[in-house]
């Protein structure tokens, strides 16, 4: 998790974040060395409270790239074609 390193940028202490979410600095310490995992509503505070996704609080990858790919993909190939292809492959089940 990005957490220590968003925090060293922001000039913020544990302490201060802490404060902020509700939780103790000793629980912003445990989540920076991950001893323990922050539950959903407060990475929700701690995306807010540094203006950013949970994804990227977290480190998630960004899922839809695959997606758009594939679509970038079909834009390619023909409307005719996908119809054919669509149907023959509806065909052999």
């Amino acid at each position: 998790m990005k957490l220590r390193e968003l925090r060293t940028k922001s000039g913020l202490t544990q302490n201060e974040i802490a404060t902020r979410i509700g939780v103790s600095g000793q629980t912003i310490l445990n989540w920076e060395n991950g001893i323990y995992e922050p539950k959903i509503n407060q990475l929700i505070q701690l995306a807010d409270l540094f203006s950013v996704s949970v994804d990227y609080l977290i480190e998630r990858k960004n899922t839809n790239k695959n997606i758009d790919d594939i679509c970038k993909e079909l834009e390619k190939i023909s409307k005719e074609d996908f119809i054919e292809f669509v149907r023959h492959s509806l065909s052999n089940k």
